[in-house]
């Protein structure tokens, strides 16, 4: 990248001067070349040898330095020494090649070598770094400048703007005398784009351009070394396409740390520390605008860091505005983000933890948001001031109401870090941090809520805190957490004889006691008598009302001690009275999703749940938008709809629910890839989710799929085995309700198929007879559907007639489309093909709705068969000619080519193909193609091309349950079958 492509028209002026030195006798100048850091001056003087040779002038170099100020001519004797004979310079020791400071005579005496090369052949003196030469060579400089325009010699000096040196009065003496100054400013965006285009060797589009100016505020050093950054992993950097806005914004040049700290560490100590403070605060969203409002020092927080009034403040902003590293704009923010970082490296770490203390203190102090003053006590390793805690605690609930818990938990678990290892204090602070971290790392939050219980003195507040443990939680929380929380409950008594907080809280414990995650069959037993007692009308007014009431109405649905047409009407109300937001997933209430799921009544909880998933994604709320996902997954499986099922479970663990939910949690997440026999989906959650709690009694979900799999495979006696087992523990839990578990219907199919009659129609009765009880339709005609499935002739055809009607009632579209199949394909065995063909053309389409594609094939295979069949009657009543013809289009062959074949017009073709149409019921010749074998069987001779029907009629449906469907469980998000 050549740096100046666009200094064009200062090496133009320069150009200039060397052509005027030149000509005649004088015409020599002085031209100042100024900057901040980086700015290209070096660059551009060491252009000019290569110019200035060209044109026949001698070039002399010097650059000053700062650790060689105190050498007297120590850079005059770089320039002058090359003028010296050989034998001379040679004998005298370094600095003294031109003599001692002894005066005007030796000054005249250097002023005299010059004139006598000069005139001999024009001269170019070059002066590197002006701000560091030493004053003697400052000195003969300016005389030297005085007589420029009588000698042939240009002199051009570069000096860096905001340093230190720039006062120095023989510095001004100096650049006083310049014929001009150039002073070097930021690059143009159109000039950064030619720049970043001539590095990367290919053009740059408006945006990336925009990009790296911005980034880099048109810096040339910065630029340079930003593009070094974006290279140095060759051609194939960013996958070959052009950086973008994040790749250039992203990088900071650790190369310029190091310049940058060196120039910054020589400024003068108001300079340095605004730069520090700067450094500090730089980072903080509310610096800039604090800044911006005023230049007044009181009230720029920076300045009152630095300790500057407002004229040191001036006077340091200047100075940072001159050596570049300062942005263009009213608020003081340095160009890049790599010149703090070279503040901040230059810092001993004692320095940089009281500078971000006194920061912090200085933020809390004058008013300003808490998460700015917290932002500095984040990044100090410790801190023991008292108010830093109070600080910290604002700091988190400010991150609330901008809905960021993540950054409110990092202000609170520093602020635990303050507090003192036990005590009330420190447990009010774990509840607080707890509560923010449920939305989040429920792990956290439950460790947390079970270390606050252990130093809580107050019962009263203990049973406060138990009550905000999630009751999903519960399902493998310490066994000493349990103890707690039914300790806890056991002190406080019955709600019934308490008022205020602690009802409210002996409700709430109760919910989680009887919350089946934890609870045994004793709890379900008890749940209806218990509801009973509550009235007709339980009070609904409060929450810790409707986490009970939920609870026990789940409880007694799941025992079916009440009926769908009980449990709907309050599962209703419930929802009525409670507001549809994402906490509702920290408390009982998921539990309705599962009782109006298994009554369904789907038609008000999807709007409810919906509004609760939105709240939750606006509110950056992972844990409820996990949990609500997995809900509406609950939902979906319930209305059929296996896509939109799969949709949501796939969210769940894209939200990493593995981490931190067992298998009960995410039940219908494990049926979504059960019902769509998703075997990777099946994977990730076994491989990724903890093992459940040892509690014996609920059944096991890792059971479950490893039954189903084995129907899958065949492998009926090990998938016999599963359901047994599993149905055996659903029993002895009480888990009794055919809506919630109906693993009869599943050992019944199994048991049929295996030779077993009996077995299956007691099972099927059983089930039936519970499935009525409830009351719900889709678990009636499920039933019915099974007891159809193992019962031959009239009986079972009548039995799957009733079992359609029950289900087109409902809006479960995959058991609609289960049940049209078996009855399909039964009827299609019986020879009655009409209603076959209806009803295999309903399962057809209803499996496609429902995302259940083997269905549709199916249902395909034995409509292709009806198909076959249905044409065999039709091709009989063809004549020999529309046969021979049709036989020959189905093939492919042209009209031309059929009547040449045959020997007639091609009307005549027409005519026949005419008639075969309306004879074989079809609209053309696309659908003779499926029809090309029997068309060639009834015209021996004519070869067919193209696939006949699969089978016969007598070889569709003979084995209704000949590949075991996935069990359609429902279980509900309490109890959740262990794995």
């Amino acid at each position: 990248m050549n740096p100046l492509l666009h200094r064009r028209q200062e090496l133009g002026l320069l150009t200039a001067a060397l052509d005027a030195t030149g000509h005649g006798a004088g015409g020599g100048s002085l031209t100042v070349v100024t900057g901040g850091i980086g700015m290209g001056k070096t660059a551009l003087l060491r252009a000019l040898p290569e110019l200035a040779e060209r044109r026949g002038v001698r070039v002399l170099t010097a650059g000053g330095a700062p650790h060689e100020q105190a050498f007297r001519f120590g850079v005059l004797d770089q320039l002058l020494t090359p003028l010296l004979p050989a034998t001379g310079a040679a004998a005298l020791p370094p600095g003294e090649h031109t003599g001692p400071d002894s005066g005007p005579g030796q000054d005249a005496a250097r002023l005299a070598l010059v004139a006598e090369h000069a005139d001999r052949k024009p001269l170019l003196l070059l002066v590197d770094d002006l701000q560091w030469a030493d004053t003697a060579s400052l000195r003969w400089l300016a005389r030297l400048a005085g007589q420029l325009p009588r000698l042939r010699v240009t002199l051009v000096a570069a000096l860096r703007e905001g340093d230190p040196g720039e006062d120095e009065p023989r510095l001004h003496h100096l650049t006083g005398r310049a014929a001009a100054v150039l002073r070097l400013s930021p690059l143009s965006v159109g000039a950064t784009a030619d720049l970043v285009g001539a590095r990367l060797g290919r053009p740059v589009d408006q945006a990336c351009a925009r990009a790296c100016h911005e980034a880099t505020g048109g810096h040339p050093l910065l630029l340079t070394a930003t593009l070094d950054a974006l290279t140095a992993a060759g051609p194939q950097a960013h996958g070959g396409r052009l950086p973008d806005a994040r790749d250039i914004r992203g990088i900071r040049p650790d190369a310029l740390r190091e310049r940058l700290a060196v120039a910054l560490r020589g400024q003068r100590p108001p300079v340095w520390r605004l730069a520090a403070a700067l450094a500090v605060l730089g980072g903080d969203p509310g610096h800039a605008e604090a800044a911006g409002d005023t230049e007044s020092a009181g009230e720029d927080p920076a300045a009152r860091l630095a300790g500057l009034d407002a004229t040191g403040r001036a006077e340091a902003v200047r100075v940072l505005r001159r050596l570049g590293l300062l942005a263009e704009g009213p608020v003081p923010q340095f160009v890049h983000p790599v010149v703090a970082d070279a503040v901040e490296e230059t810092l001993a770490p004692a320095e940089a933890r009281d500078l971000r203390l006194r920061a912090a203190l200085l933020l809390h102090q004058g008013g300003h948001p808490a998460e700015r003053a917290a932002a500095q006590l984040l990044a100090v390793p410790s801190c023991e001031e008292p108010w830093a805690q109070d600080v910290l605690r604002a700091a988190a609930a400010a991150a609330l109401r901008r809905t960021d818990p993540e950054a409110a938990a990092r202000y609170l678990r520093r602020a635990l870090l303050l507090s003192p290892p036990d005590g009330p204090a420190r447990a009010e602070l774990l509840v607080e941090l707890a509560t923010v971290e449920r939305d989040f790392a429920p792990r956290a939050a439950l460790r947390h809520l079970t270390q606050a219980l252990l130093l809580l003195p107050d019962p009263a507040r203990q049973a406060e805190v138990a009550g905000r443990i999630p009751p999903f939680l519960l399902d493998d929380c310490p066994p000493a957490t349990l103890d707690t929380v039914a300790t806890t409950a056991t002190g406080l008594g019955d709600p019934a004889a308490l008022t205020g907080t602690a009802r409210r809280s002996a409700l709430r414990l109760e919910a989680r006691l009887r919350h089946p995650a934890v609870a045994g069959p004793a709890e379900l037993d008890g749940s209806a008598a218990r509801l009973r007692a509550l009235g007709p009308v339980p009070r609904l007014d409060g929450a810790a009302d409707r986490e009970r009431v939920t609870v026990l109405l789940h409880g007694a649905v799941l025992a079916q001690q009440v009926t769908a047409a009980e449990a709907v009407p309050l599962a209703e109300r419930l929802l009525q009275h409670e507001p549809a937001t994402p906490d509702h997933v920290h408390t009982a209430l998921p539990l309705l999703t599962d009782v109006l799921v298994a009554a369904d009544s789907l038609a008000t909880i999807g709007p409810w749940l919906h509004t609760a998933y939105d709240r939750a994604l606006r509110d950056h709320a992972t844990v409820p938008r996990a949990l609500i996902a997995v809900e509406l997954a609950h939902l979906a499986l319930a209305r059929g709809d296996l896509a939109l099922a799969r949709t949501h479970a796939a969210e769940a663990l894209d939200l990493d629910a593995t981490d931190w939910a067992t298998l009960r949690t995410l039940a219908a997440v494990v049926l979504a890839a059960l019902e769509a026999r998703d075997t990777a989906l099946c994977e990730r959650l076994l491989s990724g989710s903890p093992p459940d709690a040892a509690h014996g009694h609920l059944p096991s979900l890792r059971l479950l799929i490893r039954g189903s799999a084995a129907a899958l495979r065949q492998d009926l006696p090990t998938a016999l085995g599963c359901y047994l087992d599993w149905g055996r523990r659903a029993e002895r839990a009480h888990w009794r309700n055919p809506a919630v578990a109906p693993w009869r219907s599943w050992v019944s199919a199994l048991h049929y198929r295996m030779g077993r009659p009996g077995q299956a129609h007691d099972l099927m009765d059983e089930e039936f007879e519970r499935a009525v009880t409830w009351g719900s339709p889709v678990a009636i005609g499920r039933a019915q559907r099974g007891r159809g499935a193992i019962t031959g002739g009239e009986r079972g055809l009548a039995l799957l007639r009733e079992s359609a009607a029950t289900l087109e009632r409902t809006a479960h579209v995959l058991e609609q489309a289960r049940t049209s199949l078996l009855l399909g394909r039964r009827l299609l065995t019986a020879g009655r093909e009409a209603e076959a063909e209806h009803r295999l053309t309903r399962a057809r389409d209803q499996g496609l709705r429902c995302g259940a594609p083997w269905i549709a094939d199916r249902a395909g295979r034995a409509l292709h068969t009806i198909a076959g069949s249905q044409g065999a009657d039709a091709v009989a009543a063809l004549t020999r000619t529309e046969r021979r013809v049709a036989a020959l289009a189905a093939r492919g062959t042209s009209n031309r080519a059929i009547a040449e074949g045959l020997e007639v017009s091609a009307r005549a073709v027409e005519k026949h193909l005419t008639r075969a149409y309306r004879k074989l019921r079809i609209d053309g010749r696309a659908e003779l193609a499926p029809m090309a074998q029997l068309l060639a069987q009834e015209c021996p001779g004519t070869p067919a091309r193209g696939g006949g029907g699969e089978g016969g009629p007598a070889g569709a449906g003979t084995e209704p349950n000949r590949s075991l469907p996935v069990p359609p469980v429902t279980v509900p998000s309490g109890p959740r079958p262990q794995g």
